[in-house]
């Protein structure tokens, strides 16, 4: 009986795909898949800009003349593409990490690759700290 019953089923709905068209399929999508993994790793980063900033040290002043305002010099170096327009993000901050100061600086464009770059900021209240915080090339 049960030859009959999984004949009347088979007639009823059709046969199964075979095992083999499933097998090419699944060949065909995986090696399309490699393929275009293979192109995003070798073209993905072919001319990305690299910027790159490394903090070098800071140092803070309390300047009489403009009522008692506080000025943080940070001092940090900047890697990127020669001849690329390059703006940084620099912060100061007081003991609990607090922003007290800040400003955006658009870099001049230099022929070289990295350059060491010394950048004032005044600040609310006394300062403990200054930094870079980002740096990204600029989109002309």
């Amino acid at each position: 009986m049960t030859e009959i019953a999984s004949a009347t089923v088979a007639d009823r709905y059709g046969a199964s795909r075979s095992k083999r068209w499933d097998r090419r399929l699944g060949w065909t999508l995986g090696s399309i898949a490699v393929l275009v993994g293979v192109l995003v790793i070798a073209f993905g980063g072919w001319r990305q800009s690299t910027t790159e900033f490394q903090n070098i040290g800071f140092t803070l002043q309390e300047v009489a003349d403009e009522k008692n305002a506080n000025v943080a010099t940070t001092r940090f170096e900047v890697n990127a593409d020669p001849g690329v327009q390059v703006s940084c993000a620099v912060e100061a901050l007081n003991t609990s990490k607090a922003t007290v100061g800040w400003k955006v600086v658009d870099l001049p464009v230099i022929e070289g690759r990295s350059q060491t770059v010394s950048i004032d900021i005044v600040t609310l209240g006394p300062a403990t700290a200054a930094h870079a915080k980002a740096c990204w090339p600029v989109e002309q």
